[in-house]
């Protein structure tokens, strides 16, 4: 089984869109049952670190790099989805490119190697085409336009407890 990171790091959007996408996770989940991320907050991935001694070892120069980043409005439009697993809320073309060059960025700042990226607001994960096909229909008349400044990114640490990303445990500002 693969090993769960011990700390994540993550941009959220506001606090009344996190409850939203909730909300929606959970008509989901009514609708075609458990699936993963159904009960996460909803968040954007930049980077994550498997122990508390490669966290410590990086977070230093993560708030250096914080500091070169100039926040930028972002926009979420559509529902969209990573072929049949993997049901999720888009950025624009331009907030696209901006998460994503962040995402690429921060990889390069600190060596990291990167495969791919494409930066996003995950609704459920681990979904077959049966549930791929019902979370499309289900949210088919459901208008979408989620817009946030982007202007600090969170460390959040693995609470064995109720095995979430639940502890936040510092904001870092942008370009300041």
């Amino acid at each position: 089984m693969k090993q769960i990171p011990l700390y994540s790091i993550v941009i959220f959007p506001d606090p009344e869109q996190i409850m939203l996408i909730k909300s929606y996770k959970q008509l989901l989940k009514k609708n075609i049952g458990w699936f993963g991320s159904v009960n996460s907050d909803a968040h954007i991935t930049l980077i994550n670190f498997e122990n508390e001694f490669l966290f410590h070892l990086y977070i230093n120069q993560i708030r250096q790099f914080c500091r070169t980043i100039i926040p930028k409005k972002v926009v979420f439009k559509t529902f969209e989805s990573f072929g049949t697993s993997t049901f999720y809320i888009a950025p624009d073309k331009t907030s696209q490119f901006y998460l994503d060059k962040i995402i690429v960025d921060l990889h390069n700042y600190l060596n990291f190697k990167i495969n791919n990226t494409h930066a996003h607001l995950t609704i459920a994960r681990s979904l077959d085409s049966y549930r791929i096909k019902s979370a499309f229909k289900l949210f088919s008349k459901t208008e979408i336009n989620f817009e946030f400044l982007c202007d600090s990114i969170y460390v959040r640490k693995f609470n064995e407890l109720n095995q979430q990303y639940s502890d936040i445990i510092e904001k870092i500002d942008f370009f300041k």
